[in-house]
């Protein structure tokens, strides 16, 4: 090691080439790799995670499977990566009012007490909703519209994740207005029941106390929807600020209990049995055309038809971008670590005599070429490691401004009558976009860190082939040339 650093010092020029050319392979590597995960972040947030995905339904292309068949044939074909799939439901949760109470109003049905209504003159035709939240069963939240839209962001706590769905957590994500309004907070347990709003008074009662359809939640986020809907709309649950969010396996198994089946039989809906929507990831068409024959093998009773989803994304200057950029950082590492080889190789040569006396004096060949690299490596560390400095503070400055020029591209090619009120007013979803980009530990965790293990992966490939070269340079070298015999 002394050595090293000695040689590195008396070979200045040589070693700052060395440096500067390793530098310029790690830096370059980690900008296109960060530029890329925002350019798709940004296109992901207008065409979300499911863009090639492919949809499973019947062939009136209505949803048909079931989750837990999904789930099973998900587990049995290795060309499926994942399954996704929502689905929504109304639902009540024990002592907790919906956002907005009072405000809705629905026709009586038999079993409502009575109660007047202000300006229904007596009439007792209408009730007030007593309770009433739409329950949205996801296998991730990442693939709901208001959240890869970002008009839907956590304040606390997590979203519903894949590891969630996977492991069946009785965890259930509301909205922040919800929490206020109610005194809840992360950790603590709300009552959820699986009968219909629509029901009366006595039934509902009966349900709750005597049917045993009472499910527990730990509630593990807290999200913020920016826009308020509640005028627009005439059922709680249609609030935005009333959607709680669970896994679907969850629901899937409150789907089979007894007395949710018992329930069910009465006309109520049924949480899980077909999802609202359902998708396959799959490599490509190829896959899928062979999946569906097999699926329609099985004999179900409709036929399956599997459709890609694909958004309109290759007009998206987003994803147009980061397909230049991704060839271009290709091409920046392979020329990059070429010149770096022939850089190494001419270094060799420049030192061939003197690695010839060491051959010669009867040093080990092998601690030779480890001394040699270990030059190498030191150089190449600290410019990794100078990369990674620089590349925080380039991704501080540039994240918001690349940020706010993509989503303005976006927008531009999306700008049409019917948004134009959106662009032209108040441009919500672009706030919550800069907000997230703004944030230092989100862009350390979502860019940064990515970059940096992609060079460090770039860094060890890249020396494991150095070291081979100098090896086989130093062990072909013929001891006599270093005092003045024949090669």
């Amino acid at each position: 090691m002394k050595h090293a650093f000695r040689n590195i010092r008396r070979l200045k020029a040589r070693s700052f080439l060395t440096f500067a050319i390793t530098f310029s392979v790690m830096f370059l590597s980690m900008f296109g790799n960060f530029t890329v995960r925002l350019c798709e972040d940004n296109r992901t947030r207008f065409y979300g995670p499911l863009d090639g995905a492919y949809h499973v339904t019947d062939e009136e292309y209505q949803p048909f499977l079931t989750y837990r068949a999904a789930e099973m044939i998900g587990e049995d074909v290795p060309a499926i990566k994942k399954v996704s799939a929502v689905k929504e439901y109304s639902c009540y949760l024990d002592g907790i009012e919906y956002v907005g109470d009072g405000s809705f109003t629905r026709d009586r049905v038999p079993g409502d007490a009575a109660q007047i209504v202000p300006g229904t003159l007596g009439q007792y035709t209408q009730v007030y909703y007593s309770k009433g939240f739409r329950l949205v069963g996801v296998t991730s939240m990442d693939i709901v519209s208001e959240v890869y839209g970002g008009k839907l962001t956590v304040t606390e706590g997590t979203m519903i994740t894949e590891e969630n769905n996977t492991n069946r957590h009785n965890k259930i994500v509301i909205s922040k207005e919800l929490a206020e309004k109610n005194g809840l907070s992360l950790g603590d347990i709300v009552s959820l029941y699986v009968c219909s709003p629509f029901l009366g008074d006595e039934e509902v009662d009966r349900a709750e106390h005597g049917e045993k359809l009472c499910f527990a939640f730990i509630v593990g986020g807290i999200y913020r929807h920016s826009e308020n809907n509640s005028v627009g709309v005439s059922e709680p649950w249609r609030v935005n600020a009333n959607s709680l969010y669970v896994p679907i396996s969850v629901l899937d198994e409150i789907s089979r209990n007894k007395y949710v089946k018992n329930l069910q039989n009465n006309g109520a809906q049924d949480p899980t049995l077909v999802p609202d929507a359902l998708y396959f990831h799959l490599p490509g068409a190829i896959a899928a055309n062979r999946l569906e024959k097999e699926i329609n093998g099985l004999g179900f009773l409709k036929k399956a038809v599997l459709t890609e989803s694909v958004s309109d994304a290759a007009s998206s200057p987003s994803a147009r971008l980061s397909q230049v950029i991704s060839i271009v950082l290709i091409c920046v590492i392979a020329v990059g670590m070429a010149v770096l080889l022939l850089a190494v190789l001419f270094n060799m040569k420049a030192r061939h005599k003197e690695l010839a006396v060491l051959a010669a004096l009867g040093q080990n060949r092998h601690r030779i070429a480890i001394s040699f690299f270990t030059e190498i490596a030191l150089l190449g560390t600290a410019a990794l490691l100078i990369g990674g400095a620089a590349m925080v503070g380039v991704i501080r400055a540039l994240a918001v401004p690349l940020t706010q020029y993509l989503y303005s591209a976006e927008i531009s090619s999306h700008f049409t009558a019917e948004n134009a009120t959106q662009i032209l007013f108040e441009d919500t979803m672009g706030k919550h976009v800069l907000e997230k980009t703004g944030e230092f530990g989100n862009l350390i965790i979502s860019y940064f860190a990515p970059s940096f293990l992609l060079a460090l992966a770039q860094a060890v490939i890249l020396f494991g082939i150095l070291y081979f070269v100098v090896s086989a340079y130093i062990f072909r070298i013929n001891a006599l040339s270093g005092v003045g015999g024949k090669e």
